[in-house]
């Protein structure tokens, strides 16, 4: 029985009569399978999509290239008559009353206006400006301004100003409190030079000095004490972590 029971679980599991074997490798070097392109694809459309695929048909009356320009026209509209609605339309719109045509590039200058003569006034201010000397140079100079001589009357150079001239010609005199800039050099007193330092500064200035005998290489040994010491259970309290920081190994 046993025996039975193990050849049939042994035994391969039957396949159905639709299966179909997979030949396709599971490789790249076999390459991809070759489409075949001597086949088109065909699409199956409803009656209504290829009446929308079609174009628009052309009118019973179109020709594709017309003989000639000009266009033949009938005997009725070379007979009709317009509308008084089509004389209006055809009518152009009339410019504003305030419309003005551009001017000429010549003015036109009239004869009264060429045979007008001007009043003493217009006469003197159309009249250009006069100066005694040319304004650049003066009369007794040659070229160069700084060879002019001074206009200054000697009435006015021998004149003094008086107390409040003065006070206001005076420069502001800086505040009390205002330094100069030093220089970029300090000088040093002579007095700092031949300073001598006293025994507590010497002292303090002096830098710590250790020797042999302050080093001790058995400073961080821990005693025999320390070492049998036991905790008391009040510190083994403290040391043991909180339970919900503590995770078991897996």
């Amino acid at each position: 029985m046993d025996e039975d029971r193990i050849s049939r679980l042994s035994s391969a599991k039957r396949l159905s009569a639709s299966f179909s074997e997979d030949r396709r490798s599971i490789y790249w070097d076999n390459g991809v399978p070759r489409k075949d392109f001597s086949r088109t694809t065909s699409f199956a459309v409803t009656e209504r999509q290829a009446n929308l695929a079609n174009h628009k048909r052309a009118h019973s009356a179109y020709t594709s290239d017309r003989p000639s320009p000009i266009w033949p026209i009938s005997k009725a509209a070379l007979q009709t008559s317009p509308t008084p609605r089509c004389l209006e339309l055809s009518t152009h719109k009339q410019l504003p009353s305030t419309y003005q045509p551009c001017k000429e590039v010549m003015t036109n200058i009239p004869a009264s206006a060429l045979r007008a003569t001007p009043s003493p006034r217009v006469a003197q201010l159309s009249a250009h400006k006069t100066f005694s000397s040319s304004p650049g140079v003066k009369a007794n100079s040659e070229w160069d301004w700084g060879e002019w001589s001074l206009d200054i009357s000697a009435a006015a150079k021998k004149a003094e100003p008086s107390a409040r001239v003065l006070q206001l010609s005076m420069s502001k005199v800086p505040p009390t409190q205002y330094r100069p800039c030093r220089e970029v050099r300090w000088p040093v007193l002579p007095a700092t030079r031949s300073y001598v330092a006293t025994e507590s500064l010497q002292k303090l200035a002096r830098p710590r000095s250790r020797s042999e005998g302050d080093y001790n290489p058995s400073a961080y040994n821990i005693s025999r004490g320390a070492l049998v010491a036991q905790p008391s259970p009040r510190i083994t309290q403290l040391a043991t972590p909180l339970s919900r920081k503590c995770r078991t190994k897996k």
